[in-house]
């Protein structure tokens, strides 16, 4: 990932309380992640930083809608971004990550880049099963073509045929 200064937060030089950043991501945020499943994005993100004396406290709130692949037909789906979540930022001698709502950075630290974790948050508001959804009439609104193709490939076993072997060890089972 490239760095990108935008979502660099310097909390060494705020004053202790409450500190709002907006930032709006669209797709060159997502080109910075090469990996990533999102292939077209706008979300808006609002962050609440409570600096206190011993801690930061952030607040991320995102909405907004993120494009990704279907699952089912591999054409583009855009899904709804609703996510919000708390990060907790503990001081301590080096930096390490304790939990998923709890880091800690060294004392020498004075900054914190967020776009990492505005990436995580993206994804964890999307949905495990990315397909396209149903019509009004339960059809589905995938790539007609595409429906049609998988269909011809879809192995339908038929219950009556069974392979004669597994009838025989069947058997076998029964007879103890």
């Amino acid at each position: 990932m490239k760095s990108n200064r935008q979502f660099v937060i310097p909390f060494k030089g705020l004053k202790i309380g409450k500190h709002e950043f907006v930032f709006d991501i669209d797709d060159k945020f997502f080109e910075d992640f090469p990996e990533s499943e999102i292939t077209k994005g706008n979300v808006h993100v609002e962050v609440e930083l409570d600096k206190k004396s011993t801690m930061l406290q952030f607040e991320f709130r995102l909405t907004g809608s993120a494009t990704v692949i279907c699952d089912r037909c591999l054409d583009n789906l855009e899904l709804p971004v609703e996510y919000e979540t708390e990060l907790f930022v503990n001081f301590g001698d080096e930096t390490e990550e304790q939990t998923d709502e709890i880091i800690v950075l060294s004392h020498n630290e004075y900054e914190l880049d967020i776009a990492q974790f505005i990436y995580e948050y993206i994804h964890f508001s999307l949905p495990y099963k990315r397909v396209h959804p149903d019509d009004e009439n339960g059809e589905s609104t995938c790539n007609k073509e595409m429906l049609k193709k998988l269909d011809e490939y879809i192995i339908h076993e038929n219950e009556n045929n069974t392979d004669p072997r597994w009838d025989d060890l069947k058997n076998l089972l029964n007879q103890n």
